[in-house]
């Protein structure tokens, strides 16, 4: 589970974010050196070293150092009394632990009790970027710390663009459950006073606690202002739980919950949900999503992924709540699914019993009645194994499905689909596979009107592949690319050539008296050739576990159809509906040079008309100083087209702008616009971000303008949310 960094202040939330840190306890307690506390010799060196037998003390006086196992001091002066275990060190003290550092003018520290003080003192600690100062820094006991008249910051420079100042704060977690006590704190930008809080708490474990979140404050020209907030709570170990309450404005009060669990490797998941009385909609609207994984015994394992909306709006109004594989099927593919499932892999067999409900997005004022639910299907593989070990293997796809609706043909299906298949190597040049396949496919349909596909039907295939390929390659040493090796660190590239061509026959057969819920139901007739070619760029770094890598991928093939077009074959077929014997060409280009470019491509050429069916494609290319940019263009068969423009770039060194563009080319309109500028200093960061949605085509969406400012500490959190394109 995450970690939150959630704080309870007595008076304002952002002494929290100033004081706490669920690290900081540790380190606090690490003043005191640890390898002290263990057995070892203590090594110490100085200019004048003295020992006085009756007292068994040891006296340092110039450059003196003391060292034990990763922990050294160096100070002007040191005395160790190895009678009482107390250590006293004075005079531009310089203690380093790890990667820790403390500077004091004077350390006292009794090795066995662990009890001590550090006067006019400084500590760095590294993981957090932690400055800690304090005029006394006491270790009262264990896990009990107090530091006085002292100040924290994350910023390096002497003098820090914030700080906050405290009168004393006292850190005792076994009593307090790990809590820490800060009295009269100060928040100070550059040297001006701007907060004071009289007493506030924060959490010092590493561990998650719970508390109020910092609140996220925006603004909508449509619906007025908007408070986001929420409180963390983490009961035991193995789950936790947000509870939401957000202002939205003319909308009103919108409360949630999102809980997560991991009862132990085997149980885990995580349920949200929603839940808004609004007073534009005029009713009340919700959401839910639950997801979850169990392994049964024997080996056995069940999960669900449940996505469930009021209203198909919600995921228009509110699609900060949807999670991401929900919102990408509500935008791509114009559905919300719900399945759950679960069964059992073994070496050469797998299982699997699955149902999926699909809420239908295209269909808002006839409602979901006519949308076919899969109810369950129960599914039987086994993969590809040798055949009473002969060259030839074996494999069968089985499956049982009952397809449900409230209005509409319904159905129960049988599939059986067993392959044989021969691969072989010809002349140690040549790949040659072929396969040979017969589908048995039953139904029984009922709920039809027209009769035509009621009762008993039946369908019998043959399938037949065979596919031949070869590959030829080169391998090049670094310097043929030596710009583009030296940025990816490879040591030698390698780039292949496959050419393949394959030939498919599946006989006709008459399926029109059959009823269609998925793409096993319609197969189409096929005595086709298809030919391509594969082209790969690999690169392989230093080391057994560096590469290959591959780097980039070209794929282009194209089908010809050996019979008469007179048949219907989607891939000889225009959206128009005429025919051809050529398909269309069909190609992919992925580039992987990450960080620094990451691309593909995917196309569809009609030879008949000379223009794209479909066109698709992303580029993510960044510089050396980590300016970015991102495009994204779809194009489906005039049903998608849309462009998507997001980047983000250095302007001056701390000043980052960010932006991104949705475009709908067959409306005409754009959809949605954002903009916004981070300022980043090395402590902390501000920013701003302006989000422009346009009205939606149908009305269902209102033209919308809203405004959101942030400001993040750097390691203690942050007031607002950081936008996304910051992150490309």
């Amino acid at each position: 589970m995450m970690k939150y960094r959630s704080f309870i202040l007595s008076a304002f939330f952002l002494l929290l974010v100033a004081l706490g840190s669920p690290s900081t306890h540790a380190k606090v307690g690490d003043l005191i050196p640890t390898e002290i506390k263990t057995e070892g010799p203590v090594e110490i060196e100085a200019d004048e070293l003295n020992y006085e037998k009756e007292t068994q003390t040891y006296e340092a006086h110039g450059q003196v150092e003391v060292s034990r196992g990763d922990l050294s001091l160096r100070a002007d002066h040191a005395r160790l009394n190895n009678a009482t275990k107390d250590l006293t060190a004075w005079g531009n003290v310089l203690l380093r632990e790890g990667e820790d550092v403390v500077e004091c003018q004077r350390l006292e520290v009794n090795v066995d009790s662990r009890v001590g003080k550090i006067y006019q003192g400084k500590l760095y600690l590294k993981d957090q970027n932690f400055h800690v100062t304090g005029r006394e820094m006491e270790k009262l006991g264990e896990n009990h710390y107090r530091v006085r008249d002292g100040s924290l910051t994350t910023c390096d420079a002497e003098r820090p663009p914030w700080k906050f100042s405290v009168k004393e704060i006292e850190v005792k977690e076994m009593a307090l459950g790990g809590w820490g006590i800060a009295k009269g704190a100060i928040f100070y930008l550059e040297d001006i006073p701007l907060l004071y809080f009289p007493w506030g708490t924060l959490p010092v474990r590493q561990e998650r606690q719970s508390g109020f979140l910092i609140p996220r404050v925006g603004y909508s020209s449509t619906y007025g202002p908007e408070v986001r907030t929420g409180f963390y709570w983490a009961p035991t170990k193995n789950m936790d739980a947000t509870f939401y309450l957000d202002y939205l404005g003319d909308r009103g009060f919108k409360e949630g919950l999102d809980f997560r669990y991991a009862i132990d490797q085997d149980s885990k998941g995580r349920a949200r949900f929603y839940f808004i009385d609004d007073r534009l909609f005029g009713k009340n609207r919700y959401a839910f999503f639950a997801e979850h994984q169990q392994t049964l015994p024997y080996d056995f394992y069940v999960k669900w992924d449940i996505n469930h909306v009021s209203d198909h709006q919600y995921l228009q109004d509110f699609d900060i709540d949807i999670p991401d594989r929900a919102l990408i099927d509500s935008w791509s593919q114009r559905q919300l699914r719900s399945v759950v499932f679960g069964g059992k892999d073994w070496d050469k067999f797998s299982f699997l019993s699955e149902g999926m409900v699909f809420d239908d997005l295209t269909k808002i004022s006839s409602g979901n009645d006519e949308t076919v639910q899969k109810l369950p299907q129960i599914s039987f593989y086994a993969h590809p194994q040798s055949l009473f070990q002969t060259p030839f293997f074996w494999d069968l796809t089985s499956s049982y499905a009952n397809f449900w609706r409230e209005r509409g043909v319904e159905a129960q299906r049988g599939d059986l689909f067993p392959t044989m298949s021969y691969p072989t190597r010809l002349f140690d040049v040549l790949k040659f596979e072929s396969d040979l396949g017969l589908r048995e496919t039953l139904y029984d349909s009922h709920n039809d009107l027209t009769g035509r596909l009621h009762g008993w039907k039946s369908r019998q295939l043959l399938q037949a592949d065979v596919q031949l390929s070869t590959e030829f390659y080169r391998v090049y040493d670094a310097e043929t690319f030596s710009v583009i090796s030296d940025l990816l660190k490879v040591t030698k590239w390698m780039h292949t050539i496959e050419p393949m061509v394959s030939y498919t026959y599946v006989p006709r057969v008459n399926q029109t008296r059959l009823p269609v819920f998925d793409e096993v139901d319609q197969i189409s007739f096929a005595n086709q050739i298809t030919y391509g070619v594969t082209q790969r760029l690999l690169g392989k770094g230093e080391g057994t576990n560096s590469g290959p890598v591959e780097y980039g991928k070209l794929m282009i093939s194209q089908s010809y159809s050996l019979e008469n077009p007179s048949f219907f074959n989607p891939l000889f077929t225009d959206s128009d509906g005429k025919r051809r014997s050529f398909s269309n060409i069909r190609g992919e280009l992925w580039w992987n040079l990450r960080p620094y470019l990451w691309a593909h491509w995917d196309a569809e050429l009609n030879p008949s008309r000379g223009s794209f069916d479909a066109f698709d494609f992303s580029i993510i290319a960044k510089d050396l100083r980590n300016d970015a940019v991102s495009v994204q263009y779809r194009e489906t068969r005039s049903t998608i087209k849309g462009l998507t423009l997001a980047g983000k770039v250095k302007t001056i060194a701390p000043l980052y702008l960010f932006g991104t563009y949705y475009y709908n080319f067959l409306t005409g309109t754009w959809i949605q616009a954002i903009f916004g500028a981070e300022y980043q200093a090395q402590c902390w960061s501000v920013g701003f971000m302006i989000e422009d949605r346009n009205r939606s085509p149908d009305g269902t969406v209102k033209k919308e303008l809203k405004f959101q400012f942030y400001v993040t500490l750097l390691n203690l959190g942050s007031i607002g949310g950081k936008p996304y394109l910051l992150n490309l």
